[in-house]
């Protein structure tokens, strides 16, 4: 899929440099299988692959309220529609010529003031874990329900974004709010290994909460752990919150849509148009398929405002209307215009085009120990009692697991898995329709090594193939076949990432108490940039000679690293192979740092995390005469249906989101987990009369411009 570019132009190259030493221990997975070739997915009418549009910088998609026809205008929807979209209102304003000047170094402002995590401390007083009371209830059981949870002693407790929670024990006296959480995030199913990273709690408004009082006033909290970013609930379709005197509806619970009305005014929206019209330009795409740059399933045009006073309160503004942690996670606004007949096909808005951790097999090397694991356990089991297995699960049947067999064994297990998941929504709720076609046509042609190529793209199928294994084997008469996968140590990139995110969060805790070169605007604040890759080796080389550095690392890695000091991404290609470079890198930082201020305590376990696009809001400037809808295919709500699309079909599948004058949409592009969400596919359809105007302001889960910057752009 191509993606947009950014300011910065296209891709860095790194540098020559020399092969880099073997891995402390390598993978050694067969690539060789007869299956099919796996999906290619290709856009609806020609133009290359849809799923491989990808934006690079600021991208033009919109979305506002669903419903929308061919010829629909507000005055003819329902009047249900009508009053779940509101009226369309400007606030007066003036838009002083000098709040377009340029401004100055961002590190210098507030724009990259970060509001820290506020963590729930453990009390060692409380001893007894708070009692759970309830299975998994819709929200709307505790919404507005404080005064009756407070006489009953309860309190609601969820995840993340999420819809469903539990009711627990508990009163305001009794505090103990690291220990509520950890209840309650363990039986809704967190990762209790990511517990010790750092527990917190949110009120519905996305706000932190740090005392019982806090809790108390609503008797409803959002657990978040580690350095996840918030996510507003959806709720249900058509639940309405007031969010900083913005009004936001939502309009899709999956993907997590919302229309936002009185986030911007009229003169705003025309200033936005004035400022950035003379700098409109044909939209360009990364992509192997674009040719000079540019895509023939992207035919919009776009331009980037200058950084000015103005462009910075609006980062201010999305960030804070997201409840992102800083306005830096903002990218710079950026006008489009599709004209009539101008389109940009279906996409996700986050990248992919790059590796941080490096592409390996590791999920078919996990299946394979599995396999042997299973095999082993089922051994076991006959030695015993032969007769309790089921039939075709003993050695020498179909279902007897067979690590190096690529067919039998496994066309055997994937008839299973595909009676588990076929008839349901699991390929759709992972936006993932076109495996399930090609995994039928390949059982069906008993196709070898099938498991092999599908774990290659599609890794999280495993654990539910063996589920479907262990259903029919019936791990509940014979637990000792119940596989718990050992775990891991996080890659050294996840690592490094965290620790950046850290040593920024320090620093602004630690404020003026920081050295000077370590602030915002000082030459060792950590980033996400490339260049402070080079600087950490830089650093490291300064510490240590090649013979001290070849004893920690062994003499290969230390003379790789001193010849490719300046290389892109040098520091990254080594942590994937050499993990010890990272407790290198950190002390090397630290030691310049200050003593004492940034003693860092590596976790055990982590979520893998790496900078990206995490949720857009995109403005509608202007009213379109006809057409200009936002698709999102994979939502299941169909408020309005038959919106047909010159060069478009996708504009008739899933929710069209009509562009309304001074609306605002926000989705998602990751989940409450702060995983990437295939689901947030959407495509900004052709205006069949006029012009479409609106603006892109896209962030991230980490500062947008060193983020950019990460994926060599």
């Amino acid at each position: 899929m191509a993606v947009e570019k950014t300011t910065q132009g296209k891709k860095a190259t790194a540098p020559p440099r020399v092969n880099q030493p073997e891995a402390e221990e390598t993978l050694d997975a067969s690539n060789d299988n007869s299956a099919k070739k796996k999906p290619t997915l290709q856009s609806s009418g020609g133009g290359g692959s849809s799923w491989g549009l990808r934006f690079v910088g600021l991208a033009a998609v919109g979305a506002a309220v669903a419903f929308g026809t061919s010829n629909v205008t507000v005055d003819d929807l329902p009047v249900t529609l009508r009053s779940l979209l509101g009226q369309n209102t400007a606030l007066p304003s003036s838009i002083p010529p000098s709040l377009f000047d340029p401004v100055g170094n961002k590190y210098a402002s507030e724009l990259v003031k970060i509001s820290t995590r506020k963590l729930l401390v453990p009390d060692a007083s409380c001893t007894a874990a708070p009692k759970v009371l309830s299975d998994l209830v819709h929200v709307d059981a505790a919404l507005g329900h404080a005064d009756d949870l407070r006489n009953e002693n309860k309190v609601f407790l969820l995840l993340n974004g999420q819809n469903h929670g539990i009711f627990l024990d508990w009163s305001k006296d009794s505090g103990c709010l690291h220990a509520l959480a950890t209840t309650a995030a363990t039986s809704l199913g967190a990762d209790p290994d990511f517990f010790p990273n750092g527990l917190r709690l949110y009120n519905s408004m996305g706000h932190p909460i740090t005392t019982a009082a806090d809790l108390d006033i609503d008797r409803l909290a959002y657990i978040l752990t580690d350095f996840q970013i918030w996510v507003w609930p959806g709720v249900r379709v058509g639940y309405v919150r007031r969010v900083d005197n913005v009004t936001m509806t939502t309009i899709s619970l999956s993907p997590l849509v919302f229309d936002c009305q009185g986030f911007f005014n009229l003169d705003e929206a025309n200033a936005i148009i004035q400022h950035g019209s003379d700098k409109l330009m044909r939209s360009p795409v990364d992509s192997p398929d674009a040719v000079d740059g540019y895509h023939a399933d992207r035919t919009s045009h776009t331009a980037f405002l200058d950084d000015s006073q103005f462009t910075r309160d609006f980062r201010r503004r999305s960030a804070s209307l997201a409840r992102l942690p800083s306005p830096s996670f903002v990218e710079r606004m950026q006008l489009v215009r599709y004209e009539a007949g101008q389109f940009f096909r279906k996409h996700e808005d986050y990248f992919t085009s790059k590796s941080f951790l490096g592409k390996t097999d590791k999920a078919v090397t996990d299946f394979q120990a599995w396999s042997a694991w299973a095999a082993a356990a089922i051994t076991a089991l006959v030695d015993a009692d032969v007769s309790s297995l089921p039939e075709g699960f003993r050695p020498g049947e179909r279902l007897f697991p067979q690590p190096q067999d690529t067919a039998t064994w496994q066309l055997a297990l994937l008839d299973g898995f595909l009676q588990d998941t076929i008839d349901t929504s699991f390929y759709s709720d992972r936006a993932d329709q076109a495996w399930a076609t090609w995994l039928t046509e390949n059982v069906q042609n008993q196709a070898h090594g099938i498991i092999n190529t599908l774990l290659k793209d599609k890794g999280y199928m495993l654990e539910h193939i063996i589920a479907s294994w262990e259903k029919r084997v019936n791990v509940d008469l014979h637990p000792s076949l119940h596989y718990i996968k050992p775990k891991d140590a996080p890659s050294a990139v996840s690592q490094y990432f965290r620790w950046i995110r850290w040593a920024k969060e320090r620093i602004d805790d630690l404020g003026d108490r920081a050295p000077v070169h370590v602030r915002p605007d000082g030459k060792d604040y950590p980033s996400f940039r490339l260049t402070f890759q080079n600087k950490l080796v830089e650093y490291m080389l300064k510490d240590r000679t090649e013979a001290e550095l070849g004893a920690v690392l062994g003499p290969e890695w230390a003379t790789w690293i001193i010849t490719n000091k300046d290389a892109v991404d040098v520091l990254l290609d080594s942590l994937r192979l050499q993990p010890r470079v990272f407790g290198l890198a950190v002390e090397a930082w630290t030691k310049r740092a200050g003593p004492g201020l940034f003693d860092y305590d590596v976790p055990v376990q982590l979520h893998h995390f790496e900078p990206n696009r995490y949720v857009t809001l995109f403005l509608y400037l202007n009213d379109v005469d006809e057409g200009g809808e936002t698709v999102f295919p994979h939502s299941k709500e169909r408020l309005v249906t038959n919106i047909e699309r010159r060069g478009m079909d996708e504009c008739s599948e899933g929710l069209a989101v009509p562009p309304i004058k001074l609306h605002a949409s926000l989705f998602y592009a990751q989940t409450p987990q702060n995983d990437l969400d295939p689901l947030s596919l959407h495509g900004g359809c052709p205006p069949s009369k006029g012009v479409k105007f609106g603006a892109n302001s896209f962030t991230w889960n980490a500062d947008a411009d060193e983020g950019t910057n990460a994926w060599g752009f």
